[in-house]
């Protein structure tokens, strides 16, 4: 699951390197961003679900997040015509710079927010669901009541106790979901309690949307009432999912840059019975990789740009520092890997033959380094998997070969 959270307190909050949970599952592809930055960067619609998280703020960060509502709307309708979720966590009220004002994105997407401010949350209709009522033990406060659209026991998420102001709800929009919940609890006490809920009900959404089976909807007690052939399918589609999961972060090097696209070259190399250490944050390579029978090691370097591999692109800075500070060591014979994932915004057939330039190319070669692209690692993984070649094969040629594969 492809995942944006637009927050400044839990962009502030959220380090870099560390996932923001520590229980599973750990396939969710993390991205945070601050939505008061000005020229907002992230694009709502590269992911499957977004959560937008509004706090209101100084006059300058209020500025900011009006110069991106235009942005966050336009990619939220376009996210929301093609299945995606976006989930907004409206943590203040409605605020104006001039004569715009902070939800009025909301409005354009028929959903209109009064101001208010109380307690006494309670889950409501489609709320019961467990993983929502998991997110309102750490959401005690509504910020803004929910004015439209109509309500019914399937779309209702929260309501007012006492009252049934509904301050909760789900709205379908195309083919997709728009979510409004209460803010969750993020200080210091809270925050690794709050996010692996809010991540569930993420979660929630996304299952949704792939047709699998929401298994969080269902109450704790239900197991022991279900027959042994619904058990028997909800194994198997567990089964299923955990290995199309799997296959698609593989393919995810075909298009991914940073974190993610390190995490899937990693996958890949896996699947292809390496042994991978992911090096910490800053490390002058990404991974080193082992192959236990063979006995033959990696230093892995991973990149992706939209343009081309240059002699002055500071991974290949890195490589060579690598490459220097190994020698003498029992690791010196390791092959040294470049794998770029260079023009990933574009289809592979799309794509210029030339990924490194010549400069950078023959300085790499000089170290005896191995260029090879993500598409065709992926083209022999794929060789691979069809039972066309074997993986020792694969290991031994990239240990053998240095220079453009």
């Amino acid at each position: 699951m492809r995942l944006l959270i637009l927050s400044d307190a839990i962009s502030r909050k959220q380090s870099p390197d560390k996932s923001p949970y520590y229980i599973p599952p750990y396939d969710v592809h993390l991205e945070v961003g601050n939505p008061t930055q000005p020229d907002l960067s992230f694009s709502i619609f590269d992911y499957d679900v977004s959560v937008v998280h509004v706090e209101q703020g100084d006059s300058n960060a209020q500025s900011n997040f009006i110069g991106n509502t235009l942005k966050i709307f336009q990619d939220s309708l376009l996210a929301l015509e093609n299945g995606r979720t976006i989930i907004c966590l409206p943590q203040s009220q409605d605020f104006a710079v001039g004569t715009r004002s902070a939800y009025k994105w909301l409005a354009h997407l028929q959903v209109e927010l009064k101001d208010n401010f109380g307690e006494d949350i309670k889950s409501s209709g489609a709320g019961r669901a467990q993983v929502i009522q998991d997110y309102l033990k750490y959401a005690p406060k509504y910020y803004q009541v929910v004015m439209k659209p109509q309500y019914t026991p399937q779309n209702t998420l929260a309501v007012v106790d006492d009252t049934e102001i509904v301050v909760g709800l789900e709205h379908q929009i195309g083919k997709g979901t728009l979510v409004i919940l209460p803010p969750p609890l993020l200080d210091n006490g809270h925050y690794f309690l709050t996010m692996p809920n809010l991540i569930g009900v993420a979660r929630r959404y996304y299952e949704r949307a792939q047709r699998h089976v929401p298994v969080g909807d269902a109450p704790q007690w239900i197991e022991p009432y279900l027959v042994p052939h619904a058990k028997a399918l909800t194994n198997k589609i567990k089964k299923l999912t955990d290995e199309k999961t799997k296959y698609d972060r593989i393919a995810h090097v075909l298009y991914g840059t940073g974190d993610e696209l390190e995490s899937s070259v990693a996958l890949l190399l896996e699947q292809l019975g390496l042994d991978i250490e992911p090096q910490r944050k800053g490390a002058n390579i990404d991974l080193k990789a082992k192959h236990p029978k063979l006995g033959i090691g990696f230093a892995v370097e991973v990149t992706g740009t939209k343009g081309t591999i240059q002699k002055d692109s500071k991974k290949i800075a890195q490589a060579l520092q690598y490459q220097m500070d190994r020698g003498g060591t029992p690791e010196e014979k390791d092959r040294l890997i470049i794998v770029a994932n260079t023009q990933y915004h574009l289809d592979p057939k799309e794509r210029t033959r030339e990924s490194f330039s010549p400069n950078a190319v023959g300085l790499l070669s000089s170290i005896e380094a191995l260029l090879i692209t993500t598409v065709q690692l992926y083209e022999q993984w794929r060789q691979v998997h069809e039972g066309n070649r074997s993986a020792e094969d694969l290991i031994q040629e990239l240990h053998s070969k240095s220079g453009l594969y």
